[in-house]
This record gives structure tokens, sequence and C-alpha cells, in this order.
């Protein structure tokens, strides 16, 4: 199956701190340093996670890079839950 880039949509995420642990900053968030370290293909503007339409990367990368940033919340709230 070819890969089909996304070209016609701008993606936002809203980056909130409801669940997160309570001494979490944002210089202590391991999501916010995952983003500033240019590991996503998401970038940061404030408090909004952005896909622009001019990235040219396949669903299934940005599905990854998704996931990929929800287990970076996940480990974190988990690691918060067993302190």
């Amino acid at each position: 199956m070819p890969i089909t880039t996304i070209t016609g949509l701008d993606v936002v995420i809203p980056i909130t701190y409801n669940g997160c642990p309570k001494n979490m900053t944002m210089e202590t968030c391991p999501l916010r340093k995952h983003v500033a370290n240019g590991k996503t293909v998401f970038y940061q503007d404030e408090d909004k996670l952005i896909l622009d339409k001019s990235h040219k990367k396949s669903w299934e990368e940005i599905g990854s890079d998704y996931e990929r940033m929800h287990e970076i919340c996940t480990e974190c709230q988990t690691q918060q839950k067993t302190k």
C-alpha cells in the first residue's frame, strides 16, 4: 500500500496539566522536553501541539508519533500513582 502524506489539514492538540503529577512544571514535563528536542513532527505553540499541513508525514508516522507522546504522558502518570 502506498504511503499517503498529510497535506490538507492542520492538527492542534491542547496541552493541559489535567492529570499531570502535582509537582510537574513546564521545565520538568517529559512531554514538553520530547517536543522541545525535536523528537516529534508536532511543534509547540504556547499550550498547543501543532502539526502544520506543510509537514509531509504519512498517517502512519503521525499516528506513531502521537502514540509515543501518549506513552510519555501515561508513564509520567503511572510513576505519580506508584509514589
